[in-house]
């Protein structure tokens, strides 16, 4: 590889707000900001964006990254309900919401792990080198606070590949689903804002190598 540079690459997440009249499901839309509510899901939640890197693939440049972490901002809150399972995605090949959602609450894996098939995900289980950095985070809320509603987290695990790439795009998904109890979701949800960040460099490799890396690219979007 030749003369590379440092980059750090963000995507800012924007915050969330969303009610749920009788507790069983979100009916108060107006603060998605940006936010969707899946139609076929139960209150299951995502916002999604992209990462531009048209300008390095012109000039033939290869992605190489070294690491990935989450900014987040004050608190996750929810009232009367019990928590959250969120998934921040990074991946170099666009992703299905409810996809995520089966492979990680109902096959307890996620993108680029395999699939225990105890829900069907069909031919939407990724590669492990399209996702380049995942970040999976369960939430309770704090028992010892009552009626503040403040959740915390109880795990919080990082997966991904951090493989080199020479696409033109870098997809940027966060997924969140409520922890359903018999009583219901609560009657909120406050998502807070968020910033994701992928550091790494970009470089100039031979004429063969980029190319393969090229074709290795088409391929895997292509199975999408």
């Amino acid at each position: 590889m030749e003369s590379t540079e440092e980059r750090t690459l963000r995507m800012e997440i924007p915050p969330c707000y969303v009610t749920a009249s009788a507790g069983i499901v979100y009916d108060g839309l107006e603060g998605l900001n940006g936010w969707v509510l899946l139609p076929t899901a139960n209150n299951w939640l995502y916002w999604e964006g992209t990462i531009d890197l048209s300008g390095y693939s012109r000039e033939m440049k290869t992605f190489y990254p070294a690491l990935g972490f989450i900014q987040e901002g004050p608190y996750w809150n929810c009232f009367d309900g019990s928590g959250q399972t969120v998934v921040t995605i990074v991946s170099s090949i666009p992703l299905d919401p409810l996809q995520v959602g089966l492979q990680v609450l109902s096959n307890n894996g996620g993108p680029g792990f395999l699939d225990s098939n105890l829900a069907a995900t069909g031919g939407a289980q990724q590669n492990w080198e399209t996702v380049l950095f995942c970040e999976t985070q369960v939430n309770l809320i704090n028992a010892n606070l009552p009626g503040l509603g403040i959740c915390q987290p109880i795990t919080n695990k990082q997966s991904g590949s951090l493989s080199a790439t020479a696409t033109d795009t870098l997809y940027v998904m966060k997924f969140v689903a409520p922890t359903t109890l018999p009583s219901g979701i609560g009657i909120d949800l406050n998502i807070p804002a968020s910033r994701v960040i992928v550091s790494g460099t970009f470089g100039i490799e031979p004429d063969v190598e980029y190319m393969m890396r090229l074709k290795r690219s088409v391929e895997l979007a292509n199975q999408v």
